[in-house]
């Protein structure tokens, strides 16, 4: 877990990054940008968080990552808001509203 990243990360992460994997026999080893030679376990994940409101990320870095935005908005609180309260009155309505979010996102 890395926390509070600004818009850029150390290049020395980008064997990580880019998963510069090597396999030797059954080991497989990340050579960092120094060139020392790491361990690599394939369940290793690494999470970086961010506390800027609205981050710009290079093209780079966005295609090297899975960005996720968890910011809560009002916007997005009163769309949940609505839909736990259709469900409830008009289950029918819920349904069909969430078909059509899916068949929009499909695209």
């Amino acid at each position: 877990l890395i926390e509070n990243i600004e818009e850029e990360l150390d290049p020395l992460l980008d064997p990580i990054l880019e998963k510069r994997i090597v396999r030797k026999g059954k080991n497989a080893i990340i050579v960092l940008s120094d060139g020392k030679e790491v361990d690599f376990s394939d369940s290793f994940a690494l999470y970086c968080t961010s506390r800027l409101p609205n981050p710009h990320y290079s093209p780079e870095l966005s295609a090297k990552t899975l960005v996720i935005d968890f910011t809560v908005t009002m916007v997005g609180l009163e769309d949940q808001l609505l839909g736990k309260l259709i469900l409830k009155e008009k289950y029918e309505l819920e349904q069909q509203r969430q078909a059509l979010v899916e068949e929009v996102t499909s695209y």
